[in-house]
């Protein structure tokens, strides 16, 4: 946690501190709030010590180049024939009020699949997951986007979960399980790109980010 973090980087006698979200996509539910949470330990913890945020990197070229990697990959899981396979980008869902407030989320996703797009060739649809409670949330919702699919008659699909870097939850079990068993209920074969965890790409995206800003500080 930020408390531990700070204690931690203290003790070690730093002058300044750079964090760097590991959401690509900025949104005050996801970073804002990650960064709010830093702050108010910062704030009782070292105020004073100079603090500077990366929040959002939706087109950096080397995390661009990892997401391709995936892709590449996972249509190889179709014995590369790439024609047949449709690509949806599974981003997490917000409530559609965030948006008209002015979150960026949706447009640094589209700045994502924008440069995604353009390295590859290939194209996609988007779609959102893991939406709760009873507000509207953004749409279509990757369940929906399954069943406009299979009605279109499409067999192959590469699901790539654009909004998360890492496994957890939203990848492991609601992707590679649920919408894998809905897609086959439907008569489809689903497969997901690996998220880019620790992909060499995206590790020296988090290193340029990080020296960029050491640069301009």
């Amino acid at each position: 946690m930020a408390d531990k973090a700070l204690s931690y980087l203290l003790a070690e006698k730093v002058d300044s501190i750079i964090a760097v979200s590991l959401y690509p996509h900025y949104s005050r539910a996801t970073t804002g709030s990650s960064v709010n949470h830093l702050k108010k330990h910062l704030q009782k913890l070292a105020r004073n010590l100079p603090l500077k945020i990366i929040d959002a990197y939706p087109d950096q070229p080397e995390y661009i180049k990892a997401l391709a990697d995936s892709i590449h990959a996972g249509i190889g899981r179709f014995d590369g024939d790439d024609k047949t396979v449709q690509i949806l980008y599974s981003a997490h869902s917000l409530p559609v009020s965030f948006i008209r407030d002015g979150d960026p989320y949706v447009d640094h996703l589209n700045r994502t699949i924008s440069a995604l797009e353009k390295l590859t060739g290939l194209r996609g649809k988007l779609c959102f997951q893991s939406k709760s409670g009873p507000v509207e949330w953004l749409s279509p919702s990757t369940p929906e986007m399954l069943e406009q699919q299979a009605e279109a008659g499409t067999k192959n699909l590469l699901m790539v979960p654009i909004s998360f870097v890492s496994d957890h939850l939203e990848t492991l079990y609601e992707i590679n399980i649920l919408y894998r068993d809905k897609a086959e209920k439907l008569g489809m074969r689903l497969h997901s790109t690996q998220p880019l965890n620790d992909h060499p790409q995206f590790i020296l995206c988090l290193k340029q980010l990080v020296l960029q800003a050491l640069m301009d500080s």
